[in-house]
């Protein structure tokens, strides 16, 4: 019996080394002319967790480039909204100075066919109420200008020098409720005293009630005031009020838009010789 199991041991010694050999074995045959057996069986059970590390890193390694390209994208997208809004300030800036150029020659077409010595000025301020309709030139006594003096735009008269300084003054818009100008209607003559109603309005006080006045009649300057020179436009009759006292009030839209004034030309008053 002891020599069976004995026999049996032995037995199984020999088939355990010859495994473990054919084992020894494996590791050196090579599945292709390259790559040993065992490690290719290695690789097929390591390969699909290698897949998803290596893409896991990738994807990540490729968010991180989509965020550098989105930040990039955002600063340049920022960079050109910077020079858009700088090219429109620059356009914005010409065609503000193209339309200056083009009141300034219409005011210099204007002087050249006075007969009357004037100087260009340039609105810099203003009351900020609309109680009292005044503006602040930037011209002065070094230019010329004095107390009096009348202001006309290419539209009509805008106003009188009420206040002058060595280099600005100020302008009293005609549309002021404590100005006056001498007018008469181009068509039936009839005069009387322009008062301001504030905005582009004013009436005519003093005109008879028995004088024919036609909606759209010219009103103009009467030289009388000794301020404004005869002829030049004030604005245009708009209604008429009759009434059975002895004047009649007449409603005048004011021609020059007074509120958006930006040049006038300011008539020098001549020195007495």
């Amino acid at each position: 019996m002891k020599q069976f199991f004995k026999t049996r041991v032995e037995w199984i010694l020999l088939i355990a080394a010859l495994l473990g050999h054919l084992v020894l074995l494996s590791t050196r045959m090579s599945q292709s002319a390259e790559t040993p057996l065992l490690r290719s069986w290695t690789m097929e059970v390591a390969a699909p967790f290698l897949k998803r590390a290596v893409g896991s890193v990738t994807s990540i390694s490729n968010l991180w480039h989509r965020y550098i390209d989105l930040r990039r994208t955002h600063e340049e997208n920022r960079a050109l909204k910077g020079q858009v809004e700088q090219h429109r300030r620059t356009i914005t800036a010409y065609e503000e100075k193209i339309k200056e150029i083009g009141r300034l020659q219409v005011l210099a077409e204007l002087e050249n066919s006075l007969a009357f010595p004037s100087v260009r000025a340039r609105v810099i301020g203003g009351d900020p109420t609309q109680w009292y309709h005044s503006r602040i030139l930037d011209k002065g006594m070094e230019a010329g200008l004095t107390r009096d003096c009348a202001a006309i735009s290419p539209d009509g008269v805008v106003g009188r020098i009420v206040q002058v300084s060595k280099r600005s003054a100020v302008l009293q818009l005609i549309t002021d409720v404590d100005s006056g100008v001498g007018v008469l209607l181009e068509n039936s003559r009839a005069q009387g005293v322009l008062k301001g109603e504030g905005r582009r309005e004013a009436f005519i006080e003093y005109v008879g009630s028995n004088e024919k006045v036609v909606v759209g009649e010219k009103v103009l300057t009467s030289g009388l005031d000794q301020i404004y020179p005869k002829g030049l436009l004030v604005g245009y009759v708009v209604a008429t009020s009759p009434a059975k006292q002895v004047f009649q009030k007449v409603d005048v839209a004011i021609s020059a838009d007074v509120l958006k004034l930006e040049e006038v030309l300011v008539l020098k008053k001549e020195s007495p010789s």
